[in-house]
């Protein structure tokens, strides 16, 4: 998917959580994405917080319009984006297709 610093092929994906304090949905996406993280081999998490101005900045950047919103990217690429809060199994077939390529 990815290279990682040596150049080798990295198969992890990074799942990007767009979230707000304010955000009812945000909470319960974030805690979901973080246990499928500690579940899965090579799902990397990050939060995106949009109450300061470098979160707001970021989302510009990848167009997000609605939170919360899950990116699932490797290597710089973006592969699908999620609005709102995904069913658990469904999200974790849709990563276990990303990472074998399939």
């Amino acid at each position: 998917m990815g290279e990682t610093k040596d150049g080798s092929v990295s198969n992890s994906l990074i799942l990007t959580v767009f979230t707000h304090p304010a955000c009812s949905g945000c909470g319960p996406t974030v805690e979901m994405g973080w246990e499928i993280a500690k579940e899965m081999d090579g799902i990397e998490l990050k939060t995106v917080k949009l109450e300061n101005r470098e979160g707001l900045e970021k989302a510009k950047v990848h167009s997000i319009k609605t939170i919360p919103t899950i990116t699932i990217s490797s290597g710089g690429k973006e592969f699908e984006r999620v609005v709102g809060l995904p069913k658990r199994e469904e999200f974790k077939e849709t990563l276990k297709q990303h990472l074998t390529g399939k």
